[in-house]
C-alpha cells in the first residue's frame, strides 16, 4: 500500500471510468447501425411490457385465443417505428440483429404467457360451492370455540379477582 492516498483514490476513479465491454452490448451492437435500429429497439421494449400487462392481467386459457393480444408482430413495431416491416426486418445491416432480438422477446412472451396460464388459481372465486360451504362451517365451529373459551376464562379471573365480602354477598363462596 502506497503512502499516498490521493493518488490510489485517482487511480480508483480512472478505472471505473474505463468502459466494461460485457456480452449485452456485443449482442445488441446492431442498434448503433442505425437509427431507425434503435426506434425498432425502443418499440420492441414499449410493446414488451404492454404485452406482459396483458399476460399478468389474463390467468385463463381462453384469452390467449388471438395471438395478437399477447405476442409481438413485425407490423406494430413496423407501426410504431413509422417504416415498412419488409425492409426493416429483412433487407437492412440490422436486420439479422433486429429479426433475432425481436424473436427472443416474442419467446419469452409465450413462455410468460404458458407460466401464467399453468399458474394454480387461488382465492374464493375458484373454489367450489361444497368447498366454500366446507370451510365457513368449519371456520364458524372454531370462532364458536374460540369464543366460548374466551368467555370462560374471563369469568374464571373475574371470580378469582372478585374481593372476598362480595364474594359472599353474591353467593359465589
Amino acid at each position: 500500500m502506497s503512502n499516498n492516498y490521493y493518488d490510489d483514490f485517482l487511480l480508483k476513479e480512472e478505472r471505473s471510468q474505463e468502459p466494461e465491454s460485457t456480452e449485452v452490448d456485443k449482442k445488441l451492437e446492431w442498434i448503433k447501425l442505425h437509427p431507425t435500429a434503435e426506434e425498432a429497439y425502443k418499440a420492441i421494449n414499449n410493446l414488451k411490457e404492454e404485452k406482459l400487462r396483458y399476460i399478468r392481467g389474463h390467468p385463463d386459457k381462453d384469452s390467449y385465443k388471438y395471438k395478437k393480444y399477447w405476442t409481438i408482430s413485425k407490423a406494430e413495431v413496423a407501426r410504431r417505428v413509422g417504416k415498412g416491416s419488409q425492409p426493416m426486418f429483412n433487407s437492412n445491416n440490422y436486420s439479422v440483429g433486429l429479426k433475432k432480438y425481436f424473436n427472443d422477446i416474442n419467446e419469452k412472451l409465450h413462455v410468460a404467457k404458458e407460466s401464467r396460464i399453468n399458474k394454480p388459481n387461488k382465492g374464493y372465486q375458484h373454489k367450489t360451492k361444497e368447498e366454500l360451504k366446507n370451510s365457513t362451517i368449519k371456520l364458524t365451529n372454531e370462532n364458536k370455540k374460540l369464543l366460548q373459551n374466551t368467555c370462560e376464562e374471563l369469568y374464571g379471573r373475574l371470580l378469582n379477582d372478585i374481593p372476598l365480602d362480595i364474594k359472599r354477598k353474591l353467593g359465589l363462596k
